[in-house]
């Protein structure tokens, strides 16, 4: 028996787990209308507004079903289009009960990616996909059902791959794989499918990208916001007092979530490999900590001050954790995570083979609001809803304006210093040479003697 989307029972309150404007086509005439979407369990619901009490106008299904980013059109700049469409399992069945596609806009690229990403947790989590920009706790939980340990499974295969074929190759890290290759990987993983890597040249480079891309995109950095103090402060009594800094570092990594302390350990074991080799490929443990430093210890805050002062710090914190990794992740046992129930309050948790087969079913709320004329309350009310976007979309663009002045400022100020440097530099470089003319023309011009 095929077990279908369950509507969330009266009274309880699902977690959101995306929300926002979009922009939905629909309706008699095929027009664009924006609605508030919110992303909850398995389905992706859509409202006229975002004011309390929301009735869904309808809902989207996910299981089975897939997105499809448009590519940019010319001819439409600031339209930035995905679909939602059946998945390969199901073509030539709608979504949902009353349309075949959902043709969606987004604002801006960054908001699209966000979407995108936060959709395909919900359709592949069921078959171990959508891990880029899920929570490292959610991947190891869901892993752990399936004998899983505490490193994802991208991350084991991506480093198992580079040890047997990249190692020794120059620049590891440090050059960028193809984009395309890259993108085709990312895709695979999401799928939960187990992509077949070839041994060259340019899969090295692109499969050590998508391991830096999962680091990067994790909600939060492998050390969590909450512990960028005190691991900085660690940072800077190891400058002063290389004993006393390596034990409040171990103190420090003590108290991180296991998940988080045992996938950071895996990974300075396997970069200090990597540096052993560091003859071959250029990649000594500094170069390492400055390519992974920022994925794995940053700040929470985007103030450019914060993030420029902190560099060398968390740079050197990272070289420590690499170099000495003996010390502060000492050979034990693998722990194995705790094994979890085979269903989630917050997700179905299909069966891939039931998956496969999933018909589209949503839940039933009438979807015939777009092909009727609306009233004009509503439609002051879509309106306002209108201005209310573009108002997000200018205090969003005010917010990104007033980073870049800050960081613009700095950068004057940092040439200003260089400046300063380079003048004070070539004063000292004309002293000397003034000084060096005067002691020749008083005692003449040496020569070296031949003995």
């Amino acid at each position: 028996m095929q077990r279908q989307p369950i509507p969330p029972a009266r009274g309880h309150k699902q977690r959101i787990e995306h929300c926002g404007w979009l922009r939905k086509q629909g309706g008699r005439y095929r027009n664009f209308r924006s609605r508030w979407f919110e992303l909850k369990g398995d389905q992706l619901y859509y409202f006229r507004d975002n004011n309390e009490p929301k009735t869904p106008i309808a809902s989207i299904p996910l299981p089975g079903n897939e997105v499809v980013r448009h590519p940019p059109d010319p001819g439409e700049p600031g339209k930035f289009k995905f679909e939602i469409v059946a998945g390969k399992n199901r073509e030539g069945r709608p979504v949902s009960s009353n349309h075949d596609t959902f043709l969606l806009i987004a604002s801006s690229q960054q908001e699209m990616d966000e979407w995108i990403q936060a959709i395909n947790r919900i359709i592949y989590a069921p078959v171990g996909g959508g891990m880029f920009g899920r929570s490292l706790a959610e991947t190891v939980k869901f892993e752990a059902r399936r004998g899983g340990g505490y490193v994802p499974l991208i991350v084991s295969k991506c480093v198992n791959f580079i040890k047997t074929n990249g190692l020794f190759e120059e620049g590891l890290f440090r050059l960028p794989g193809q984009a395309k290759n890259v993108a085709e990987l990312k895709d695979a993983f999401n799928r939960g499918e187990i992509p077949e890597l070839m041994s060259n040249k340019a899969e090295v480079h692109s499969v050590a990208s998508v391991l830096k891309a999962y680091f990067r995109e994790l909600p939060e950095p492998l050390i969590p916001y909450d512990y960028f103090e005190v691991f900085l402060t660690a940072a800077r009594c190891h400058e002063m007092y290389v004993d006393d800094g390596i034990t409040a570092i171990k103190k420090q990594l003590q108290t991180l979530p296991l998940p988080n302390y045992h996938l950071l350990a895996y990974l300075c074991r396997f970069l200090f490999e990597v540096q052993e080799h560091s003859e071959q490929n250029k990649m000594g443990p500094r170069n390492l900590a400055m390519v992974f430093g920022p994925n794995i210890l940053r700040s929470g805050s985007e103030d450019p001050r914060v993030m420029m002062e902190s560099t060398n710090l968390v740079t050197d914190l990272i070289s420590i954790l690499i170099r000495k990794h003996q010390l502060f992740f000492p050979e034990t046992e693998d722990v194995q995570p705790p094994r979890q129930p085979t269903t989630s309050g917050d997700l179905i948790d299909f069966n891939p083979d039931s998956l496969r087969t999933q018909k589209s079913v949503d839940i039933s709320y009438p979807d015939n609001e777009d092909d009727t004329p609306e009233d004009p309350r509503s439609q002051v009310l879509e309106l306002e809803n209108e201005l209310e976007l573009q108002q997000q979309q200018i205090k969003d663009l005010q917010s990104r304006l007033e980073q870049e002045r800050k960081v613009r400022e700095m950068l004057v100020l940092r040439l200003a210093d260089e400046q300063r440097a380079r003048e004070s530099a070539e004063d000292r470089l004309e002293k000397l040479q003034a000084a060096m003319e005067e002691f020749c023309a008083k005692y003449g011009s040496w020569e070296p003697t031949n003995s």
